[in-house]
């Protein structure tokens, strides 16, 4: 169908044009056959959907309604939303920012100046920060700084990589 009223056939038919539109539309169908069978298709249609009887809501519908939607996963876009709200990226970014922070400064070599120079060099500042463990391991006689030399310096003594 490809008369110019199609479109609003829809509203005659609910009565919702102005007067002048609708004697048009009348005047219209007297000569169109194509429009005269989409008219009495749409006034069908409406007939059968008023002979439905009403939709009537039982009691626990709304909540099993509410219970599956509670149960279904959500998706990859909810996720990140709850991820990135503030309530957990805030905290979250100010825990990692003070951990690099502390990471920083514990390989800075700012740290180091403060150490005797014995405790300087890497391998035996490892040495001493494990000192308990080593200790633990009957490691004895770390008295001076040179013992803490040795110790650092083991791997090699013994010709290991």
């Amino acid at each position: 169908m490809s008369c110019k009223v199609e479109t609003e056939l829809t509203a005659y038919v609910d009565a919702e044009l102005p007067e002048a539109d609708m004697a048009a539309v009348r005047s219209h169908l007297a000569g169109c056959t194509d429009c005269r069978s989409t008219e009495a298709l749409l006034r069908d249609a409406l007939e059968n959907l008023q002979a439905l009887s009403a939709f009537e809501v039982s009691p626990g519908l709304r909540r099993r309604v509410l219970q599956q939607l509670d149960q279904t996963p959500a998706s990859l876009g909810e996720r990140l939303r709850a991820l990135f709200r503030p309530a957990v990226l805030v905290p979250s970014a100010a825990a990692l920012l003070a951990a690099g922070v502390v990471a920083g400064l514990l390989v800075s070599p700012g740290v180091r100046h403060g150490l005797p120079s014995e405790l300087q060099e890497g391998r035996a500042l490892d040495v001493a920060m494990n000192y308990e463990l080593l200790r633990d391991y009957d490691v004895l006689g770390l008295e001076s700084p040179e013992d803490v030399e040795v110790v650092a310096q083991l791997d090699e003594l013994e010709g290991r990589p």
